[in-house]
């Protein structure tokens, strides 16, 4: 073709070459293995994670209403509003301490002695600490002492079992203490246990004095 072709010449060419084209398209045999990739489908982009406000955590209201107290008994005084409170006295620490006394004779004692002595015991007993303290005294007795015992349950005028034995040696006073047992306690503080003092002339018991509780 001559490079000098007209301009509908070229356009005619064009046309002609187009539909070749298409007609060689159409005829293309794909064959039966032809199998085509799946189609993949577009994926959605993972969004970005949402963080969680945190969460205020609830707190206790104080109350508006005061608290409730305990009642008083029926029948008490009630303080008027404002008026100020009188303090609780503390406890009294003589409160357990319970005094006891008695007096030596020898007519106390079973049977009766010939003497001329006399006697005196004052004790404390500590009901907290069950702690029984005492002081005696006596004069004018026969001769030197051979025991002295705490002896009960017994009431005035029966003998009962030695309950606590003295250890000597024994002169014109003596001091002493000792720790009871609840039963002994009970029995002390019911005025069930006396004193017993015994000597070479009255080996039965030369000065007896049954214990009470001085009120």
């Amino acid at each position: 073709m001559s490079a000098f072709a007209s301009p509908a010449a070229r356009t005619v060419l064009i046309v002609v070459a187009v539909a070749a084209l298409a007609s060689a398209c159409s005829s293309v045999d794909l064959g039966p293995r032809y199998d085509p990739p799946p189609v993949r489908m577009p994926q959605p982009l993972p969004s970005a994670p949402v963080q969680a406000a945190p969460v205020a955590q609830p707190s206790a209201i104080p109350p508006t209403q005061p608290m409730p107290q305990a009642l008083p008994p029926l029948g008490s005084p009630q303080p008027s509003v404002g008026a100020p409170v009188a303090p609780q006295a503390s406890a009294d620490p003589r409160a357990s301490l319970i005094t006891l006394t008695t007096r030596l004779e020898p007519g106390n004692a079973i049977p009766p002695a010939r003497s001329n002595g006399v006697g005196q015991l004052d004790a404390i007993y500590d009901s907290n600490a069950r702690l029984l303290r005492w002081k005696t005294s006596w004069s004018g007795l026969s001769g030197p002492i051979t025991g002295v015992q705490f002896h009960g349950p017994a009431d005035p005028g029966q003998n009962g079992p030695a309950t606590l034995i003295w250890p000597g040696p024994f002169g014109a006073t003596y001091e002493g203490r000792a720790t009871l047992t609840p039963e002994q306690a009970v029995d002390l503080i019911a005025g069930r246990w006396y004193l017993n003092l015994r000597t070479s002339a009255n080996p039965a018991g030369e000065l007896r004095g049954q214990l009470h509780v001085v009120h």
